[in-house]
């Protein structure tokens, strides 16, 4: 998928993918699974997210996310008024623990930061197509250091029922792409018949699935 594709998302609205209240999952199970040591989270794909804020209570936050709009509405709606740096990659917004790279993820280094304890991807990996999710997976891979976990949520459905994005990511492909790690399937949720974000999907089987990710 073009870089394009997601500009013009953000351009003209066009954001069901977002979600305006707190991953349920997130704020359900994510508490339970810190570390005393845990402070610093990466979020690629954030989107205008409200979970960053979830994190920010007690996480020095990173953000990816390659549209200004998303950014510059995240601070707006939020009634915050960002520093932003611009460097030759990226514009950096920054507001109390939260720091959002504005740019293409792919141009990101792990040697730009320090090592991530968490890195929660709620719709980045559904987000792209087969091709695309296996240059992500290898791409994020080059942030999971030894204590690192990824907070994994994906979609099941019937592909052939809606062109994505999102995606459908099955288990076995998730067992695929991070086929050296640790994964562990914390749980399921049936969202058949439901909304997903800001819209329903027209497919006869939604599941949703967590899966903790480590070295």
């Amino acid at each position: 998928m073009k870089q394009q594709f997601w500009h013009d998302c953000w351009d003209n609205t066009h954001i069901g993918f977002h979600q305006d209240e707190l991953q349920p999952l997130l704020v359900e199970y994510f508490p339970n699974l810190l570390e005393p040591q845990d402070s610093r989270v990466f979020v690629p794909l954030c989107g205008k997210t409200s979970d960053l804020f979830f994190f920010a209570d007690r996480f020095k936050v990173i953000g990816n996310e390659l549209s200004a709009v998303a950014c510059r509405d995240f601070f707006q709606e939020n009634q915050l008024i960002p520093k932003i740096q611009e460097t030759m990659s990226f514009n950096i917004y920054q507001q109390g623990n939260i720091e959002l790279y504005q740019g293409d993820f792919f141009a990101l280094s792990p040697e730009q930061f320090q090592p991530f304890d968490w890195i929660y991807d709620r719709a980045a990996l559904i987000a792209f197509p087969q091709d695309m999710r296996i240059e992500y997976v290898q791409h994020i891979k080059h942030f999971i250091k030894a204590n690192t976990r990824v907070f994994l949520l994906t979609l099941e459905f019937p592909q052939e029922e809606m062109s994505g994005p999102p995606f459908s990511v099955d288990e076995n492909e998730v067992m695929r792409l991070f086929k050296d790690y640790k994964i562990l399937k914390k749980t399921q949720r049936d969202l058949t018949g439901q909304k997903f974000a800001r819209r329903k999907f027209p497919v006869t089987k939604l599941i949703e699935k967590l899966y903790i990710i480590s070295k």
